[in-house]
């Protein structure tokens, strides 16, 4: 398997000019954010705290996604809470393309895999008529596709996991960057645990702080794999979460614009140029070379500018993912361009 984070330690290591590879958004984190971390360590709130989290976190969270608090758990970004689940299963079924962080720690778990592949000639929409797995990822909006499932299909889809008797878990770490309707699971089917964060739309990704809903017997599985490994989120960072909270609906309006405006640039940019599906959400752009990505994306970096290879997200050889999270941005597209159009020459 490619390993993402091999190569992102090399485009880190020629830390070229535009970087339009990682998932980490430009937008700076939000200033009240910050003084609200730093002023719970001037109170010197540097202890252990529980482990499902702060109580304010999570009553804050349970208003916003409108569950109870004893159905919200916080963990230490949400990477953990997904390995929770996947150690917890037999076999695993993940729909393609994919982030690496249900793929990797399934291998290392040493689980069965089924791979729902997608095609952007469909649409990157799955046609599943049996699961025959214990846990099904859905991840909508989609890293790295943008895609949202319609209401429709995603309840078929979750309509053969209730036959089946399968646990599904929600990745919807990117369900606050959405530009059309977007479903949650949980609405749909009661075995659902959700995972989502604060690093896309807060721009918190170093903060390391990541929350689950689910039913509450899974809320307390989940509980007993953090007591053994992470035992609890710093408090300085749970009380910055809270802030992040109190003013979502304020940042939200402002980087969803942002990152739409980015979308309709990159789709006028590239179009005609490339294949992709417009996104209909987070802040990446799939997009389909015809020649090889890897050697397309080393191709960029030559130029200055960095991207992720398909294959990063599987079997997508000719494919790179362009994240829209530079104030370059429009200068790194049209090399990515400029590129494509030397190659086919």
């Amino acid at each position: 398997m490619f390993n993402v984070y091999e190569f992102f330690n090399k485009i880190s290591s020629i830390n070229p000019e535009i970087r339009l590879d990682a998932g980490q958004p430009d937008i700076k984190v939000d200033e009240r954010i910050i003084e609200e971390a730093v002023n719970s360590l001037k109170r010197y709130e540097t202890g252990y705290t529980k482990t499902p989290g702060l109580d304010e976190l999570r009553e804050k969270i349970a208003e916003v996604e409108g569950v109870e608090k004893e159905n919200v758990i916080v963990g230490n970004g949400s990477k953990i809470l997904i390995a929770s689940q996947i150690l917890r299963a037999k076999r695993i079924g993940i729909i393609s393309p994919h982030w690496q962080a249900y793929e990797s720690p399934a291998k290392m778990f040493g689980k069965e895999l089924r791979i729902f592949k997608t095609s952007l000639e469909e649409g990157w929409e799955p046609r599943i008529e049996r699961l025959n797995v214990d846990l099904l990822i859905l991840n909508y909006p989609n890293n790295p596709t943008g895609k949202i499932l319609p209401r429709e299909k995603l309840k078929e889809i979750l309509e053969i996991a209730e036959d089946e008797n399968v646990k599904v878990l929600a990745d919807e770490i990117y369900s606050d960057i959405t530009f059309k309707p977007f479903t949650p699971a949980r609405e749909l089917y009661d075995n659902v645990v959700t995972v989502k964060g604060f690093s896309k739309l807060f721009s918190m990704t170093g903060f390391r702080v990541g929350y689950a809903i689910a039913q509450r017997e899974d809320i307390k599985a989940m509980q007993k794999f953090l007591e053994v490994t992470t035992t609890c989120v710093p408090i300085f960072i749970q009380r910055a979460g809270v802030k992040a909270l109190e003013i979502r609906d304020e940042i939200k309006k402002r980087v969803v614009r942002i990152y739409e405006e980015r979308a309709r640039l990159a789709s006028r940019i590239l179009k005609g140029t490339f294949e992709f599906y417009k996104p209909d959400g987070t802040f990446y752009l799939f997009v389909k070379t015809g020649v090889n990505g890897l050697s397309f994306a080393e191709k960029l970096l030559e130029k200055g500018v960095s991207v992720f290879p398909g294959i990063a997200f599987g079997d997508y050889r000719d494919f790179i993912r362009i994240s829209l999270v530079s104030s370059r941005l429009e200068e790194g597209l049209k090399i990515i361009k400029e590129v494509k159009l030397c190659v086919l020459g």
